[in-house]
């Protein structure tokens, strides 16, 4: 009446024997273990541009974090089932437990705390790993391993499934174990499903299932319906959509987190396309590969390392050889000890980089279709099929690239990361250039279908999800980072409004802090948009009202700040003195001098802030040497702490060395008042003052040694006399001091 089929998921070996038993027993129907809810999409299952790996995404219609994956590669025994019943015209009945039940089971079993009671249900079976116990008897180190090599790596007849069910209802049978709560509920749908096709009259069904679930099948009278009944009645439904998405090795490996994954996907493949050849030209593709890599490898090599495999297997009593074997002889053969070209080999032929393909006639969400459409538009269609990351440099000022990158931030709005900018350095947008890592996920799908209810295209999702997330917040500093991803990924439409909205908040932000942590942000937005061909008008008006405020309010703002309070403000000093330079504007000029300028001489201004400050002018000739040097006897020598000296020293100094060399005036100053620091406290103002040269690179610490070490101030050239002035035994003496305050090692 009916036949069980015990099989593993994703299993090459069973795959063969399973396709051998279909043929000789010729079923008229056939039902496979996978949720009922998807068998809606079988009808696509043999569309001829469907190419495995693929997997079956079903979903919550109104919650998409339950969502749950359906993987099928070419090896795997139920699209080897599937494909033979197609092929046949026979009926195919998906019998699991629906997934519309089970998200409703981990949606009321989230939350509740469990807690066992002392009861003999409750005790723990005796073999906790029936796999693994039977594994050890048989010397192997896990039940994978030797799965793998007593029911996938051998060439078995038909008959292997009968020993399969008898050694499951061994293990099954062990006292003391029940099944979880979940797997007795599949099971009982699995039977119920099974009786309904007997009883709508097929009389040579053929049931594909997991190996641990053949036993609870092929005894089906051990199990009344009124049970199985019982245990799914009541059980809530959610309602569920499914599609086709494509898949890949690496997600269906192991270490991707899939959990009926498989440790080498890729020589799956090959052991089922291939497998009495399929050592030799595993090897022959090791050669190839390592050539690839720049390492000698030959024909005779591959020839050796699979004699080698072979020989390791027989040694070890397996019927054929493994990864493991596999692995040693190319380590021995290829590599010559050495470990490093075996990630590659794992990466790429054991694991291996295949990506399945879905056509864009099977039914989509419009949002799907949209962007596979603008995918090719933009061609970056082999990054989107690609199993490993790619990188993409794209050129601003060409067509066919900017959309491409405004279809790569949308997808950023969206919560989509397809595509990881590589930023320039301090983030900054300079150029005309972005360089993108490109790695698409499946699981960007769901990502994808819930953006789905902002719009039917990317573009609409993205505007009006820019819009929305606008409209909840009042941070100036939040809505400058929107109205940037607007502008970076194109969004014309609903930039006027979201320039609106920020306008407003700059106009009710009163803290001078927040209006400088955008202003560098702003300032790229108003001199970059024209490489993105945005209209930013708006943005300059609104620079024109911010930067006057930031430059009356600052002042006011660093007075009489500790020291943790003034290097949180160090930063946005030095990126708004870069954006009024970037704006280039005479009066964003004359009124961030002005505040730079009242800093600079206040008396209450952290010294950090101080020090930065009149570096700042100086460095825009707004003071000259003699004058910066007036300011810097003068900061040095009315700070009664050692350590307010050196802050205001690590403010000056920040970012190059090459003032103190190339200014006379300054070196002088320098070298006074660290003379004048009293022994005491030296060892304290030591860690402030090495922190202040640690910037510095290594020429610029080696002059300033040199200078130090031949007394001649910076600047200036070695004369007779002041050479002979100088004391050369006086000077050995601090010399060890001073190579360790610039970092230096020992000649």
């Amino acid at each position: 009446m009916f036949s069980i089929y015990g099989i593993r998921h994703h299993g090459p070996g069973s795959a063969r024997s399973l396709l051998r038993a279909l043929q000789a027993q010729r079923p008229d129907a056939i039902l496979i273990e996978a949720p009922a809810d998807t068998e809606k999409v079988l009808e696509y299952a043999g569309h001829p541009r469907l190419v495995p790996p693929v997997a079956v995404l079903v979903y919550d219609e109104k919650d998409l974090s339950r969502a749950s994956y359906l993987p099928f590669a070419e090896f795997s025994p139920e699209w080897q089932a599937i494909q033979y019943g197609l092929k046949e015209s026979l009926p195919i009945i998906f019998m699991d437990l629906p997934m519309s039940m089970q998200f409703q089971l981990e949606a009321e079993k989230a939350g509740q705390l469990e807690i066992p009671l002392p009861d003999s249900e409750q005790e723990p079976p005796l073999i906790r790993d029936p796999m693994g116990y039977i594994a050890e008897l048989a010397g192997y180190t896990d039940s994978e391993r030797w799965w793998e090599a007593t029911f996938e790596q051998t060439d078995n007849e038909a008959d292997i499934f009968q020993a399969i069910i008898s050694l499951n209802v061994a293990l099954r049978e062990e006292p003391g174990r029940q099944e979880p709560p979940l797997n007795r509920l599949r099971e009982a749908h699995m039977r119920k499903a099974l009786r309904k096709a007997l009883k709508d009259g097929f009389k040579k069904l053929a049931v594909v299932c997991g190996a641990w679930h053949a036993p609870a099948l092929h005894y089906l009278d051990r199990y009344p319906p009124a049970s199985d009944n019982a245990l799914l009645k009541g059980l809530k439904k959610s309602k569920t959509k499914a599609t086709w998405i494509p898949w890949s090795h690496q997600r269906l490996a192991f270490q991707s987190g899939y959990r009926a994954g498989v440790v080498s996907p890729a020589w799956y493949a090959l052991l089922f396309g291939r497998r009495e050849e399929a050592v030799l030209w595993w090897m022959s593709r090791v050669a190839q590969l390592l050539r690839q890599e720049g390492i000698a490898a030959s024909a005779a090599h591959a020839v050796e390392a699979a004699r080698l495999a072979h020989t390791l297997a027989a040694l070890r009593q397996q019927p054929v050889a493994g990864i493991e074997e596999m692995k040693e002889a190319v380590l021995a053969v290829f590599c010559e000890g050495q470990e490093a070209p075996l990630k590659t080999i794992e990466s790429r032929l054991i694991i291996g980089e295949e990506v399945g393909e879905v056509p864009p006639d099977i039914p989509q969400i419009p949002l799907q279709q949209d962007l596979e459409a603008r995918i090719r538009a933009t061609r970056l269609t082999k990054a989107y099929q690609s199993a490993s990351p790619e990188d993409k440099v794209l050129d601003l000022r060409k067509a066919g690239h900017l959309e491409a990158s405004h279809l790569l931030h949308q997808l950023s709005l969206l919560g989509i990361p397809w595509g990881v900018l590589q930023e320039a350095p301090e983030g900054r947008l300079g150029n005309f250039s972005e360089t993108w890592r490109l790695h698409w996920q499946p699981e960007y799908i769901i990502r994808l279908i819930e953006a789905g209810m902002w719009g039917n295209t990317v573009y609409a999702a993205a505007s009006h999800y820019a819009r929305k997330r606008a409209g909840e917040t009042e941070k100036l500093s939040e809505l400058v980072t929107i109205v940037r991803s607007a502008l970076l990924a194109g969004i014309t439409e609903a930039f006027a409004s979201l320039i609106g909205r920020l306008e407003d908040a700059a106009a009710r932000t009163r803290d001078v802090y927040h209006l400088l942590e955008a202003l560098p942000v702003l300032a790229d937005i108003a001199r970059y948009g024209d490489t993105r061909q945005t209209d930013v008008q708006a943005v300059e008006a609104l620079l024109n009202h911010i930067v006057p405020r930031i430059a009356i309010g600052l002042p006011g703002a660093v007075m009489n700040i500790e020291e943790e309070a003034a290097r949180e403000w160090f930063p946005l000093f030095l990126q708004g003195n870069r954006a009024v330079s970037l704006l280039g504007q005479a009066a964003h000029f004359s009124y961030w001098n002005r505040a730079l300028g009242d800093i600079a001489g206040a008396a209450f201004a952290n010294p950090l802030l101080s020090g930065l400050c009149c570096r700042m002018l100086f460095d825009r000739s707004l003071l000259s040497a003699p004058d910066t040097a007036a300011r810097m006897r003068q900061a040095l020598s009315l700070n009664e702490e050692a350590e307010q000296g050196a802050w205001w020293l690590e403010g000056f100094l920040y970012g190059s060395g090459l003032l103190l060399i190339h200014t006379p005036e300054l070196w002088p100053v320098l070298d006074e008042w660290v003379a004048e620091i009293p022994e005491a406290r030296f060892p304290e103002v030591l860690p402030l003052l090495r922190r202040a040269f640690a910037g510095f690179t290594g020429p610029e610490r080696e002059k300033m040694f040199a200078l130090a070490r031949s007394g001649v101030a910076a600047g200036e050239t070695a004369t007779p006399d002041v050479a002979s002035a100088f004391g050369q035994k006086r000077a050995k003496t601090v010399l060890p001091t001073l190579r360790m305050l610039l970092g230096l090692e020992e000649d």
